[in-house]
């Protein structure tokens, strides 16, 4: 109800904006207050409004596409954000939320196509592991077997790549942890063979091995914490 109200407020703010007052500049005004106010609703009302006055304007539709896929609407947001892509203004960023986007999706070779694009153009392994994440959300277990070999040999062997890390959820404190990418990668080594091998000692031995290489892992620590759960229950 507060959503919709805001949104009334706004056009009838607009509405009512004197004849000489140019409806565009006033839009990018509220945008850019609603930008200093963290007000994402607003926000989008407001570039919404730019885009309807404007629809060529390939920034604030690329801001748009951004605040959409961020705030969880990755089909519209896709939509804008392709646009944005074909015209060929995309940044590596835009890029690499897009194929997180695709992938939310379940359009995992538009994800790994973008994937592969970033990799080529920025050389960071950390788009190697999210090519790794693709081949286990594709199920295809000798493609996933033979990146994670891969990766796993290029971390022990360049300590620029070790020192890659990866952005992960914390499934307890609801934080983002900046892990390790050898750690990451032996967490996803560990969820594949318990998710798509069916095997639970393997699971627990790679879900030990990355919190060996990163005591603070959240998400290996509550994986291994499930599993032992499951086991208890299995007992009872």
């Amino acid at each position: 109800m507060k959503k919709v109200l805001v949104i009334i407020t706004i056009t009838a703010l607009f509405s009512a904006c004197k004849k000489g007052e140019n409806q565009l500049d006033l839009a990018k005004k509220l945008y850019a207050q609603a930008q200093e106010n963290l007000d994402a609703t607003t926000s989008k009302v407001a570039l919404n409004q730019i885009l309807m006055l404007d629809s060529t304007n390939l920034v604030y539709k690329d801001s748009l596409a951004r605040l959409y896929m961020t705030t969880g609407n990755y089909k519209t947001g896709v939509k804008l954000g392709s646009e944005v892509y074909r015209n060929g203004t995309a940044d590596n960023n835009l890029k690499e939320t897009l194929a997180l986007s695709y992938q939310q999706l379940g359009e995992i070779e538009k994800s790994e196509g973008l994937i592969d694009e970033l990799m080529q153009a920025t050389g960071n392994y950390k788009y190697m592991y999210q090519k790794l994440v693709l081949q286990f959300d594709k199920g295809d277990q000798a493609a996933f077997d033979t990146l994670a070999t891969n990766l796993l040999t290029k971390i022990d062997s360049d300590s620029t790549i070790a020192n890659t890390t990866i952005s992960l959820p914390g499934p307890v404190t609801g934080v983002n942890q900046m892990v390790p990418l050898k750690a990451a990668t032996l967490f996803i080594i560990g969820n594949n063979a318990f998710d798509r091998e069916q095997n639970v000692q393997k699971a627990v031995e790679y879900f030990q091995k990355s919190i060996e290489e990163f005591n603070q892992f959240e998400m290996a620590r509550y994986s291994l914490q499930e599993i032992e759960r499951m086991i208890m229950a299995s007992r009872r």
